[in-house]
């Protein structure tokens, strides 16, 4: 079946794969300061949002990301009172934080207004977190941002785009450390980290470095399945010098587990760390 260019939606990756979707019609596009951002209704997929030619965000599978984003670190974390979210202007990753009552207050920092107008205007459940009192939007460069803090914050979640174009200093070495000074002690911070079967040299040399930053035995990679992501199988490191989201009590996770949530559980919080081989030989090799 040959796919025709009008009705069909396409990421092609590096030029050897490609992923594509057959679309109904496109609801918006526009070019920002920053990136082209489109967004299609599809049946199989439900919205997707595209971002520089990406995919970003669909309805079916927007839940994986960000619940496995947000949820095993609020989990994990003793206390979250102060939480930074650094991109994901889709606004899932704030839609997931608020859900827990402890949290005081959130700022998110997206670099592209835009992003956050269009999600809210064609993804508004996924969205529908930014609308909550304790959130503050800042439209800033997270690297620039994140800087002008020292020990102010106990979650901070990179919701970062590939390490492209603006996305590119989120995954420079003095952005971690810049992050790691913006923690509280007893905090901890997450980043996406790509893919491990598509984007090897970016998955290894960011954990690498986040372990540089963190130390070797507290920044530790885990995994989800995502299917609109290169590879399906997407990553995601949980870095903190006091909490072990490994060690942390099933019971004590089962107690803060938010109700009615579809990928994350006490189950997959315990699986999720525990690495394939080739995960593991990968970071082997890039020590």
């Amino acid at each position: 079946m040959s796919l025709n260019q009008s009705e069909w939606f396409t990421e092609a990756f590096q030029g050897k794969t490609a992923f594509s979707v057959r679309y109904s019609r496109k609801l918006y596009d526009s070019l920002s300061d920053f990136q082209r951002i489109e967004v299609f209704d599809t049946e199989p997929m439900g919205r997707i949002l595209i971002l520089g030619g990406c995919f970003m965000v669909t309805e079916k599978d927007s839940f994986v990301y960000h619940e496995m984003l947000v949820h095993p670190a609020m989990s994990a974390l003793k206390e979250v009172r102060k939480v930074l979210i650094i991109g994901g202007g889709d606004g899932g990753a704030v839609t997931e934080v608020v859900k827990h009552p402890e949290v005081e207050s959130l700022v998110l920092c997206e670099i592209d207004p835009l992003v956050i107008h269009a999600c809210k205007d064609y993804f508004p459940s996924i969205s529908a977190g930014l609308n909550d009192p304790r959130v503050t939007i800042v439209n800033d460069d997270g690297a620039a941002f994140v800087a002008n803090f020292n020990n102010e914050f106990d979650l901070i979640l990179v919701d970062s785009t590939d390490p492209v174009g603006p996305g590119q200093a989120l995954f420079e070495i003095s952005f971690y450390e810049s992050i790691k000074r913006s923690l509280r002690h007893s905090g901890a911070a997450v980043f996406q980290t790509e893919s491990p079967f598509f984007m090897e040299d970016v998955f290894s040399e960011t954990v690498m470095n986040l372990k540089r930053v963190f130390g070797s035995q507290t920044a530790l990679p885990y995994l989800a399945t995502i299917p609109s992501y290169p590879g399906g199988l997407w990553s995601f490191t949980f870095c903190s010098e006091t909490c072990s989201p490994i060690l942390a009590a099933p019971d004590s996770l089962q107690k803060r587990l938010v109700q009615n949530l579809k990928y994350y559980s006490v189950d997959v919080h315990r699986g999720c760390f525990a690495l394939p081989v080739f995960v593991q030989q990968l970071l082997k090799n890039s020590d």
